[in-house]
């Protein structure tokens, strides 16, 4: 199981949802994710929220186009979070310079991923 999962919002789990929905229709996304098709109605309508599990079949199962939106939601989302406990870690002055430097190398991994164009640099 993949932890970034456990970490999404509610509103991003039904994103995610919604993507498998779109393509292949109530049925098929019930199918894909292993629910019934009355749970995907509740997921669409904030009823109730996808597991872990069943956010992991949906992007095994999404292709490619569906697998970048789904990556733009979760970073938003993921982002979105980080952005709030930075804000609160520094009113609280709990900062230090490790989590500093942890923070710059993995700005550093995640340019290590892009094409060698668009790498981004730290200073």
């Amino acid at each position: 199981m993949e932890r970034f999962v456990h970490l999404l919002s509610k509103e991003a789990r039904r994103k995610l949802v919604e993507i498998i929905i779109e393509k292949r229709g109530t049925r098929e996304a019930s199918s894909v994710l292993g629910v019934t098709p009355a749970s995907i109605s509740k997921y669409r309508y904030a009823e109730m929220h996808p597991s872990d599990d069943t956010l992991m079949r949906a992007l095994e199962a999404m292709e490619e186009e569906e697998l970048r939106e789904a990556a733009r939601t979760i970073f938003e989302d993921l982002y979105a979070g980080f952005l709030e406990f930075s804000a609160w870690a520094g009113q609280k002055g709990v900062l230090d310079r490790e989590m500093a430097e942890r923070l710059s190398a993995l700005c550093s991994k995640i340019s290590s991923y892009l094409p060698r164009r668009s790498r981004i640099t730290i200073v």
